[in-house]
């Protein structure tokens, strides 16, 4: 990698991890076809996702739901709001 690589420039974040855990990391990247590096991003904004995609995944939830016939639209957004606050539940 060069040293003038635009990587260079982003955000760095050391860590130290249990003995054993850098390869139980290092076999599940490969698995993936992932350097340790990518399969570590993958796993933090899937939990740390940017407000943005949240943003996008309910307006997906909302144009399914407004697809569906009026009758079944408010039973919908019951089972929505549902699973939303069961999954508040579990990270709080």
């Amino acid at each position: 990698m060069s040293e003038y690589s635009p990587s260079r420039l982003l955000d760095k974040i050391i860590i130290r991890v249990p003995e054993g855990m850098r390869d139980r990391i290092r076999r599940v990247a490969d698995s993936n076809n992932r350097s340790v590096n990518a399969e570590l991003l993958v796993l933090l904004d899937r939990t740390y996702p940017d407000v943005t995609k949240l943003d996008e995944h309910l307006q997906d939830i909302a144009e399914i739901v407004a697809k569906l016939p009026a009758e079944n639209r408010t039973d919908a957004w019951r089972s929505v709001f549902e699973r939303l606050e069961a999954l508040r539940n579990d990270t709080v």
